[in-house]
């Protein structure tokens, strides 16, 4: 299958938003579950929470999957970590997208000089853990118990950590 995994640009953001909101339908994003619209994921990736680095997978001229990393919440003395999003669209899962958006971001870890690198998932999805491990290097680091709440159900969630070996 052939595919280019390249910087995101501005006139990916509705196919990304699109990619998100879908996750976010499904609970399968720990932002949320309401849907975001282009101007809020413009807002969260260039703009207030601009990301540190991020890339779009084109596959036949569409975009079929993202990922960034963004600076940790806390700011203060934390600016050598960041978190990792990614996303991929549901019918090019399984199929190496995402291992290669995975593969081309935490390959510039280094660069941005990151010494840490977290992600946030959902506990009862262990292909995501699963994903998270084999393919990108992450362990489990804690646990957020009944953290995220969806229509009335609570869900725990894992955090992931990758330590960046310079």
């Amino acid at each position: 299958m052939s595919y280019q995994v390249r910087p995101l640009r501005t006139g990916d953001l509705p196919s990304v938003t699109e990619i998100y909101n879908v996750a976010c339908r499904a609970r399968e994003s720990t932002e949320g579950t309401r849907p975001w619209s282009i101007n809020e994921m413009r807002e969260f990736l260039f703009e207030s929470h601009p990301s540190l680095e991020s890339y779009t997978c084109v596959h036949k001229g569409a975009v079929v999957g993202w990922t960034a990393f963004t600076p940790f919440r806390v700011k203060e003395d934390a600016d050598h970590t960041a978190e990792m999003s990614l996303y991929v669209r549901g019918s090019f899962r399984r199929k190496g997208f995402g291992t290669a958006l995975a593969t081309t971001l935490l390959n510039r870890a280094t660069i941005l000089d990151l010494h840490c690198v977290f992600v946030i998932v959902f506990k009862d999805m262990p292909d995501v853990i699963s994903f998270a491990g084999r393919k990108c290097g992450f362990s489990v680091a804690g646990s957020l118990p009944e953290v995220f709440s969806d229509g009335g159900k609570h869900y725990d969630l894992l955090v992931l950590e990758r330590p960046i070996e310079g």
